[in-house]
């Protein structure tokens, strides 16, 4: 299992407030977009033969003390080693998620040697990156409506259909309650999906 980060934005999001304001005029009759948030996610791999366990701790202070990946003035974090994690990753109350990656490999190749460089972590294999866009939606009943919302916010499939996903750059994995870690893991380790699967 692996270690992860989480990031966010405490200003205002100005990518996500655009998404939100482009994305419901994008919806079908009778649904409402109410809220749009935007974080990065950042999965820590161990190398072979090691378990996260073994750079967890110098990971979090590397995290704590440096701005490699949070900026304390402008955002808040979430670290979550592999026991503190759970089974699941959980939409925030009454969210639900899509999760995007780049279609080519996810490492931070870059990241990981500044980081090796300036606090070694061993056992520390890659550094994985991904993009989740955390969804509040309304459907006609009240209810959400996630599955009505995605088809039409999710990827982009012409000038007035998606907004969230380019196929062609990002795959990407839609949930609703909540989603395995291990189903994490294999999306973003795992090679991506071929275009004719993602159209």
């Amino acid at each position: 299992m692996s270690a992860v980060l989480l990031t966010r934005l405490k200003i205002t999001d100005l990518a996500a407030w655009t998404a939100l304001e482009a994305g419901r005029r994008l919806l079908p009759p009778e649904h409402a977009l109410i809220r749009l948030a935007r974080e990065e996610l950042y999965l820590f791999e161990p190398a072979e033969g090691f378990a996260a366990e073994a750079f967890e701790g110098p990971l979090e202070r590397a995290i704590e003390s440096s701005n490699f990946f949070v900026n304390p003035n402008k955002e808040a974090y979430r670290f979550l080693t592999s026991s503190e994690k759970g089974a699941a990753l959980r939409p925030p109350e009454g969210a639900q998620g899509i999760l995007a990656r780049p279609r080519d490999d996810t490492r931070d190749g870059e990241l990981w040697t500044r980081l090796e460089r300036e606090h070694p972590l061993e056992g520390l294999g890659a550094i994985r990156r991904a993009r989740l866009w955390w969804i509040w939606t309304r459907g006609p009943g009240g209810g959400p409506a996630f599955e009505a919302c995605y088809a039409a916010l999710g990827r982009v499939t012409g000038r007035a259909s998606g907004l969230l996903v380019n196929p062609h750059a990002e795959a990407d994995l839609a949930f609703g309650n909540s989603v395995p870690w291990r189903r994490v893991e294999e999306f973003l380790t795992h090679p991506a999906p071929g275009l004719e699967d993602a159209a």
